[in-house]
């Protein structure tokens, strides 16, 4: 996966500046795009995953994915980014009336898929400093079958500072990659989570260019950019653009995979974030906390100035200053009454 840091070896290899460094000494992985469904209601978040990666031969690959928490970790399905994908254009049908699919297609996201790859080998590891991590996934390895002794390389600093601002488990990935470009079956990770969270820190020492494309569900709408993150959107056939942002059902989240549903009974506001560029600009994660968010109806309280005319504004002073005196006049009476008592 773009996302998780592909660890190093301690032979030299060939081409790893432009892609994951797989384990096998002398092959090149190239991973050119990562695609997510986040879905967050404030305190709990599902993050399901697939990655399109091709390879120059039959390597194993040690992916490290950070998390703010321990998770949970199941399989997914690519009909998951693909029904998600139909309601998308459903939506460019209906809202911006293009005549046609197709039509709705151009200018919006496209979810492509490659032929799968390969079992998954997962295990959630926690980790108090990047040492100890380089110690148990040694011991991971080898119970693994695999005998080289690995270093984190050029990962390690990003993992310092991940295991600095507190992140403590590590989800470790080894894959069989292949050549010809494929995708990796979906794994979905459920934590707990103060933020909508998405690592991309650990991609900067990857290198190379990549594509990232975001779909969130969350309970309020998202209404700008976030970072190197752009939201994406439909063309319509007046040359318009317009961000690709609605809600969805419970029937409809359940329609795409049931936790989400569970995780979100009443719905959730469908947004959609891309990156496209060098993957060593994203030198920090996606962190939207719930006061990021705007308010519900998407625009800010109104201002509200009153103007009143220049005689009536006198008239206020005046009656002010009249009353104000009357006041100082009367606990002055107040005051000499008391004297002379």
């Amino acid at each position: 996966m773009l996302l998780c840091a592909l660890i190093s070896t301690l032979f030299p290899l060939v081409s790893a500046d432009r892609g994951g460094i797989p384990i096998t000494p002398g092959v090149s992985i190239y991973e050119p795009g990562q695609k997510a469904i986040i879905a967050w209601n404030g305190q709990e978040e599902i993050l399901i995953l697939s990655t399109d990666v091709r390879s120059s031969q039959e390597t194993m690959v040690l992916e490290i994915l950070p998390l703010p928490s321990r998770p949970e970790v199941e399989g997914a399905s690519f009909q998951a980014f693909e029904r998600l994908q139909e309601m998308i254009w459903e939506e460019g049908l209906d809202r911006y009336m293009f005549g046609t699919k197709d039509n709705a297609r151009q200018g919006s996201v496209e979810v492509l898929f490659h032929e799968e790859i390969g079992a998954h080998n997962i295990t959630v590891v926690m980790a108090s400093d990047a040492v100890d991590l380089i110690i148990w996934t040694n011991t991971f390895l080898s119970a693994s079958g695999v005998s080289q002794n690995i270093t984190l390389g050029s990962f390690q600093t990003v993992i310092e500072e991940y295991v600095n601002r507190g992140f403590k488990h590590y989800a470790l990935d080894l894959v069989t990659f292949r050549p010809q470009e494929k995708s990796t079956n979906p794994i979905l990770y459920r934590f707990n989570s103060t933020t909508l969270y998405y690592p991309l820190l650990i991609t900067s020492p990857v290198g190379g260019d990549g594509k990232i494309t975001l779909f969130t569900l969350t309970e309020e709408k998202l209404e700008h950019p976030y970072w190197a993150l752009n939201l994406a959107y439909y063309q319509t056939s007046q040359g318009l653009w317009q961000p690709i942002q609605f809600t969805l059902s419970k029937g409809e989240l359940s329609r795409i995979d049931l936790r989400l549903s569970e995780l979100m009974p009443d719905g959730a506001w469908l947004s959609v974030l891309t990156y496209e560029g060098p993957l060593g600009l994203l030198n920090r994660d996606l962190m939207i906390a719930e006061e990021d968010f705007s308010s519900a109806d998407g625009n800010p309280p109104p201002t509200v100035m009153i103007s009143l005319p220049a005689d009536i504004v006198v008239l206020c002073f005046l009656l002010g200053a009249v009353s104000a005196l009357a006041g100082v006049a009367v606990a002055f009476l107040i005051v000499h009454m008391r004297n002379k008592k």
